[in-house]
């Protein structure tokens, strides 16, 4: 769970975190005010993961390009979920 920036309780489950994206809101499980992130914020974590996936395209072997896009993405959710705070919305 991930703490609400307004009450400082747990406002969100580590899957909806993976789902949440910075242009839509949602509800704290707590105190039911709005939390979000930033589009900067989402950008940065996703950047690294992109850039991954995208040197995977240049490989030879097929293989290589699915197994290194599998971690291209990893590292996309790992860092949203890790680099990516809630804020108020």
């Amino acid at each position: 769970m991930y703490q609400c920036p307004h009450c400082g309780k747990s406002a969100i489950t580590v899957l909806r975190k993976t789902l949440l994206g910075p242009g839509v809101p949602v509800a704290c499980r707590s105190c039911g005010n709005p939390v979000k992130i930033t589009y900067p914020d989402w950008l940065k974590a996703a950047l690294p993961g992109a850039a991954v996936m995208i040197g995977a395209l240049f490989l030879d072997s097929e293989v290589l390009v699915y197994g290194v896009s599998l971690i291209g993405l990893g590292l996309m959710i790992g860092l949203h979920l890790l680099w990516v705070p809630l804020v108020k919305a």
